[in-house]
């Protein structure tokens, strides 16, 4: 069976897009932008671009990639001006709508039932769910996060236990039916795709049936995350590395309440990421870290021989790559169990899962480490890597193939 895959925007949709085409189960992967041209793509690689080539995968074409910029336009040049701002975000949801209503009148029109599935993604599907079941096609719904009402119970419980940073949460307000659009998806389909244990039991929570749930775990690029082994340096504090959105979805409230237990000189904080909201409170505790401005992936990459632990303490995710990729460069991480955290990480053995909102369990790891030895050390790094070699961009592909026959029989 051959799949239509449609996603509004990015995220791991070319991934599996370029999987499906290599198991040779793609028809037709629509989304909002993509640089289709072969030519133009080397071209873009030969001279280290970092902004387009963010905008393709080496290796899939256009010949079965139909992008439609005029959906992502508003949204690319608001991001400029405005950054992470909330008009930038209704923005994302428009893009999901008029996407997906698109694609919805496109599989309608052309009748597209021919023995192929439908696969689309959270946000930008509901109404191609609808003429797809229409049509008698087998149909997908991927999560790239946990279940929306996983979501508004958690953060919005958070925003009132954390005023100060409650305009850094997104994922609690929408705009007209989407949140409505959010909740009927998992329903419509006949299969709906996880990417984490946390992503599953939202859904079980939400009465989604156990047996349409499919769990395939997200990838990393193996070959653009460099391992060395190396001790932990004395002499110096310890390095942590916190990395992805500055917002109190992720938790960072509590990581930065965690470091007023350690000396400057024992422990160190660098944060990686783009602040979003007004950042006024993540401002009131900057002695309490160093921050740097969001870099590119492939210079993340290179940077993570310079710590010597990741601290995720999340309170709402669906899977967390950031946990994967640091492991895999060797980086012992302390997270939740509302990530993938808990699908690779033994507790003392290559990491440390602590409960959501749980300051003394952050200062408690966080102590382990800095009393760890060397040899001991170097023990959690290798199995931190171990662990995430099982979460290839590879062992994806081989996942997903299971997953289709599963689909199909």
């Amino acid at each position: 069976m051959k799949f239509i895959l449609t996603h509004s925007g990015k995220q791991h949709s070319y991934y599996l897009a370029k999987a499906l085409a290599d198991l040779d189960a793609l028809e037709r992967f629509y989304t909002s932008s993509y640089v289709g041209s072969e030519w133009l793509q080397e071209y873009l690689l030969r001279r280290g671009d970092t902004f387009w080539t963010r905008r393709f995968i080496a290796g899939l074409g256009g010949n079965l990639v139909q992008s439609n910029w005029r959906f992502e336009l508003p949204e690319l040049v608001l991001r400029i001006f405005l950054g992470k701002s909330p008009l930038v975000q209704r923005s994302v949801y428009w893009r999901d709508v008029q996407f997906d209503s698109f694609v919805a009148r496109k599989l309608t029109k052309l009748g597209m039932s021919r023995g192929c599935g439908f696969w689309g993604f959270q946000g930008s599907c509901r109404d191609s769910l609808v003429a797809a079941n229409a049509l008698g096609m087998p149909t997908v719904c991927e999560l790239a996060t946990a279940h929306v009402t996983e979501a508004r119970r958690e953060l919005g419980l958070e925003a009132k236990l954390m005023p100060d940073w409650a305009d850094s949460i997104d994922n609690l307000e929408f705009t007209g039916d989407y949140l409505k659009r959010l909740e009927e998806e998992p329903h419509l389909a006949r299969w709906v795709v996880a990417a984490s244990e946390y992503t599953r039991k939202s859904l079980l929570a939400d009465g989604v049936a156990e047996d349409k749930i499919l769990q395939l775990p997200l990838g990393f690029d193996l070959d653009y995350v460099p391992y060395v082994e190396r001790s932990r340096p004395r002499g110096r504090p310890l390095r942590l590395l916190y990395v992805g959105t500055v917002t109190q979805r992720k938790g960072i409230a509590y990581l930065l309440e965690a470091m007023k237990s350690f000396s400057a000189n024992d422990v160190e904080l660098h944060i990686i990421g783009g602040v979003q909201g007004s950042g006024d409170a993540f401002r009131r505790s900057e002695v309490h870290y160093v921050y740097h401005a969001p870099v590119s992936q492939r210079e993340l990459f290179a940077m993570y021989a310079d710590f010597d632990a990741l601290v995720l303490p999340t309170i709402f995710e669906g899977f967390g790559l950031v946990i994967v990729e640091a492991m895999a460069a060797g980086l012992p991480c302390i997270t939740t169990a509302h990530s993938i955290g808990p699908d690779l990480i033994r507790t003392g053995d290559n990491g440390y899962i602590v409960p959501i909102r749980d300051v003394t369990a952050i200062v408690d790891a966080v102590s382990i480490l800095l009393d760890t030895d060397d040899d001991a050390y170097l023990g959690l790094c290798r199995r931190a890597r171990e662990a995430a070699l099982g979460f290839t961009w590879g062992a994806h592909r081989d996942n997903l193939s299971r997953l289709l026959d599963r689909i199909e029989n």
